[in-house]
């Protein structure tokens, strides 16, 4: 009785083992999608977009000049 109570418990054990392997490589292939996703070139629109944030955030004063000059520069070069 008790060396089947303890197969039952190492095959759950292995089934979870194994769920959770899958579960990790569906996560790591998000997450590369969403690396590559975010170093692809931006399109002319949404550089302008995001320009426009920036410069809202340094005139609310949440950001500096230096900030937004470090960050514009890094969008025109994308």
């Amino acid at each position: 009785m008790i060396w089947l109570l303890l197969v039952i418990l190492l095959i759950v054990a292995i089934v979870a083992i194994s769920r959770s392997g899958k579960k990790s490589k569906i996560e790591i292939e998000k997450l590369t999608t969403e690396i590559k996703k975010n170093h692809e070139p931006q399109s002319p629109s949404s550089v302008s977009d995001e320009l426009v944030k920036l410069k809202k955030l340094l005139d609310d004063g949440i950001i500096n000049q230096e900030e937004f000059d470090t960050q514009k520069k890094k969008l025109l070069n994308s």
